[in-house]
């Protein structure tokens, strides 16, 4: 479990291509999806921050329904986790 005094504020990432992770550091986003899909051809190269003006940016699903923005589900997390992914 994070101690929030000890670690870094969750942050935004994309990586790879297609997925959005939320973590305190590059190489923990790469691990939260390594865990979670087995991905194990990433490096921390292919970890980038989402930059602050794509935060609020309208997310829809699959199906076209709104979702969430990207800063809305950061202040719902107190832990690392997958945010979502495209094909």
């Amino acid at each position: 479990m994070r101690d929030a005094g000890m670690e870094q504020p969750l942050k935004a990432y994309q990586v790879g291509g297609n997925d959005i992770v939320a973590a305190g550091s590059r190489e923990e986003a790469l691990a939260v999806l390594e865990e979670l899909a087995g991905q194990t051809d990433l490096t921390v190269g292919d970890v980038a921050p989402i930059a602050e003006d794509e935060l609020d940016v309208p997310v829809v699903d699959e199906e076209g329904n709104p979702c969430p923005s990207i800063r809305q589900m950061l202040a719902e997390l107190s832990e690392p986790a997958y945010l979502f992914g495209w094909d």
